[in-house]
């Protein structure tokens, strides 16, 4: 009578599978803290962003430059009452775009104003409209040694030769420059109004 063959079991190995289970976990969980990592990155640089605009819209630089108007602006027009610090703060940044200009830098004259000042001032280009074409040419501008003297003389000048009269709204002051030829451009006061729209610069008339 034939002897049966015992059959030969397979080692199963246990710690080899051990072992692939434990790489496969540290596979998944690496690459669970990648993605981790990769999204509080963007979040972080989504709230950066975020800090650097203001509810309104405006960079850090832009608001910088509003606040380094409106500061002397508003004590102004707090002694003499002659022209609206909204008014003062876009023209601001229309002329000298934010602060930008070569003229607002060397000049300390944010507002174009041309001419001279106690004897001093600067030769700059300049864009004008002739026509209704515009064209660049080269004119004397006021040479402040400050800025309060900027704003102090701009808001003389803006009460002797364009408002008669008190002017206690931003959207009548912008439309009596532009009737009154303070600029050539013909969408001037319209300019100055979404200017102070768009950033609120009224709040600094109250």
């Amino acid at each position: 009578m034939p002897k049966r063959r015992r059959s030969r079991k397979r080692n199963s190995h246990p710690a080899t599978a051990t072992w692939i289970f434990v790489l496969v976990l540290l596979v998944l969980g690496g690459g669970l803290l990648i993605r981790g990592k990769i999204k509080t990155e963007i979040q972080a640089a989504r709230i950066n962003q975020t800090t650097t605009e203001s509810s309104s819209g405006e960079t850090a630089a832009q608001q910088k430059f509003i606040t380094k108007m409106a500061k002397p602006a508003v004590r102004v027009y707090r002694q003499n009452g002659q022209v609206l610090p909204s008014i003062v703060i876009a023209q601001a940044i229309l002329e000298s775009s934010w602060g930008t200009s070569a003229l607002f830098l060397q000049a300390n004259n944010p507002f174009g104003v041309k001419g001279s000042y106690e004897g001093q001032s600067k030769s700059f280009p300049t864009n004008e409209y002739v026509n209704g074409k515009k064209i660049t040419i080269n004119a004397n501008f006021r040479d402040y040694p400050s800025l309060t003297a900027a704003i102090l003389d701009h808001d003389a000048l803006l009460k002797r030769s364009y408002f008669k009269q008190t002017v206690t709204d931003y959207t009548v002051a912008a439309k009596l420059l532009q009737n009154n030829g303070y600029a050539t451009d013909p969408k001037y006061a319209k300019k100055l109004t979404n200017l102070i729209a768009t950033y609120n610069l009224n709040q600094y008339d109250t």
